[in-house]
This record gives C-alpha cells, structure tokens and sequence, in this order.
C-alpha cells in the first residue's frame, strides 16, 4: 500500500459522493416544484418538511446502493497507509483490525462501567510498547430513555478509547479511580468474595479535588495509589483531553479515556490528502496509548515482579 492507493481510493469514493449529492438535488428541486403547485405558496412549510424527509430518506438508501464499496476501499486504504504503517514504527507484536472492535463483556468484566444499551467499538489494537502489553479500540456506549410522551431516543454516555494494559504481577484487590464528569462510571458494591467497595481518602487534596476512589481494600489502595503514582496521574489528566477512567482488576489495569472522539479516521474524500500532516494527526492519536505508559510508568515499580 503507498500514499497514490490511498488518494486514487478518495478521489473514487468523492466522485461516488457527488453523483449522490447531484441525484439528491435533482430529486429535491423536482418534489419542491411539484409540492407547491399541489400545496401553493401558503404551504411551504409542509413542503420543507416533506422533502426533507424525502431527502433523508433517498440518500440514506442512495448512499447504501450507490457508494458502500468506495467508502469502505478509502476507509481501508488510509487506515492501512496512515495508521497501521505508523503503529509498525512504535509497537512490537501489533495486530491491528479496523473493523473490530473490543468485546463488551471486557469492559463489563471491570463492573466499573456502565455498558449501557447499545455498544459499537473499532480500531481494535494490540501490541507491546516497552515490554507492556496492551490492547485498545475506540468505544461508543449509548443509554436508552424514554421522554414524557413515551417516545424512545438515545444518550451516548461513552465515547472514546478503551485501554487494556497487562503485567506479570496480580493486583489483590480491585481499585476504581474516576475522574469527576465521567459519565459512565459504575461503582460495583461487593468485590472478590463479597468483600464491600468502599470510597478512599489518600493524603492529596488536589487528587481528591478531581478524583473518587473506590476499593475493596485500603491497604491495597495505599500500596498501589502512591504518591508517585497519583502524581502521575494527575500530570496524564492534566496533559490529555476528556475524563479518566482507571479500573485495577486482577492483572491488568483498564483505562477508559471518554474524550468524544472517533480516533483514526480519514478526513474528508473532497480535499486532497497533506501526507505530512495526516501523519503528525494519526501519531498525535497513537501517542494517547503510549502517554499511559511513559506517564504512569507502567513498565516500573509496582506493575513487575521487580
């Protein structure tokens, strides 16, 4: 794959596009004329929204029929230039997949989040970065409500990355530690052999200030948040947008980053790719995984054997 692939993939997917755009607008003018002769001029309001509908409701199935190919050849093709040659350059053992994503029941495994309704994850990740493994994907989690009129719509809670990261080294305990604004945080009530989740207090005033922790154990708590450690934190949170989620369980600590963004994607088909400036934006998206852990030094100390 070389950049020529990708840019001959966006200028079929954006010819795609315009021939769509062109049928919508034809099929718009031509339902606007014939919807005013039928309403007259008094019901252009009903006409508006008729069209739209209309419009809606054609290029959705236009879009299916005519451009599916061309959009998922351009997705590919960048994804495969710009991303997965990038990643080659910073991780060992990589395997990347854009079209999975990671499992639910991972993220429902910590009982630290709430999964919500509807779960779409991609860019499904895994790799060693200084002798770390880790896994990640992009993650979009929506609750389902229900307004006063009995109608149902959708809240996304979650919306971000997803971080797994592994040592040889068990934590005793399960530990939670929620920035303030995450949206969907759960605390679980019992932990390992019913043992109760407890909230924490450790001596920083500024942690507790952005922070909640919660626990099965103080002592553990102490042992793993030291003050090294919560100032790392505190120094990744300051230096990354979005809310943290940072959930211990067993050996892995799992890491929720909910920034609303859609990480690695192509821009726009219409305007011709800057090479450079693609790279520095996909490296500044994969420096997210490796701040974990050069900020938290994730390869030292507490996580290892050592």
């Amino acid at each position: 794959m070389d950049f020529s692939a990708v840019e001959n993939s966006r200028i079929a997917y954006a010819k795609k596009l315009k021939k769509t755009i062109i049928i919508c607008a034809v099929i718009f003018i031509a339902l606007a004329i014939s919807g005013i002769s039928f309403f007259g001029p008094e019901g252009v309001f009903s006409v508006i929204f008729m069209v739209s509908f209309a419009i809606v409701f054609v290029y959705t199935f236009v879009s299916a029929l005519f451009y599916k190919t061309e959009h998922n050849n351009y997705r590919k093709a960048y994804k495969s230039y710009f991303v997965e040659q990038n990643m080659k350059k910073l991780f060992d053992n990589l395997s990347y997949n854009h079209n999975l994503g990671i499992s639910q029941s991972v993220l429902d495994s910590t009982g630290m989040i709430n999964t919500g309704d509807l779960y779409s994850s991609n860019d499904y990740t895994t790799g060693e970065y200084h002798e770390v493994d880790f896994a990640q994907a992009d993650v979009t989690i929506k609750e389902e409500h229900t307004d006063s009129d009995g109608d149902t719509y959708y809240v996304t809670i979650f919306r971000g990355r997803w971080m797994t990261f592994e040592f040889p080294k068990k934590f005793a305990y399960r530990i939670e530690v929620v920035q303030k604004g995450f949206p969907a945080k759960r605390v679980p009530k019992t932990g390992t052999n019913g043992r109760k989740f407890e909230k924490q207090t450790i001596e920083s005033s500024t942690f507790h200030k952005q922070f909640k922790i919660y626990a099965e154990d103080g002592f553990e708590t102490f042992y793993v948040l030291d003050p090294a450690l919560i100032d790392h934190i505190e120094t990744l949170s300051n230096n990354c947008t979005g809310k943290l989620l940072l959930c211990f369980v067993d050996n892995k600590l799992h890491v929720g980053l909910h920034d609303n963004k859609d990480s690695f994607e192509p821009p726009s088909p219409f305007k011709k790719i800057d090479e450079n400036k693609e790279n520095d934006k996909v490296n500044r998206e994969l420096k997210t995984i490796t701040d974990f852990v050069d900020y938290l030094k994730l390869d030292k100390n507490i996580f290892t054997n050592n």
